[in-house]
């Protein structure tokens, strides 16, 4: 070899690369038909629980929009309240006078 690697060690190097590509190729294949690992899982409870989340997500959306309208009627209220409270004030302080 011309950069300094003998042809033992360049062969070697392709045996074992070649070796590696081999075995990783039959642990794929042999593999692939197999039974799925008893800890994994199962697909219908994985779609089931997706749809769920799903649902609270919606439900959680459709509560925050309430949420924002009972705030937007409080504050309204609060506002109505205040100016009977100062209406009444006013009232309280001219028959005072």
């Amino acid at each position: 070899m011309a950069n300094g690697v003998t042809s033992t060690a360049f062969w070697s190097i392709v045996s074992i690369v070649a070796a590696a590509i081999g075995g990783l190729f039959f642990v794929i294949t042999g593999h692939a038909n197999e039974e799925r690992h008893p800890g994994a899982a199962n697909e219908e409870k994985v779609a089931s629980l997706e749809v769920k989340v799903e649902r609270v997500a919606t439900k959680v959306d459709h509560n925050k929009d309430i949420l924002e309208e009972v705030k937007q009627h409080v504050k309204e209220i609060r506002i109505e309240q205040n100016a009977y409270n100062q209406s009444v004030l006013e009232a309280i302080e001219r028959s005072n006078r």
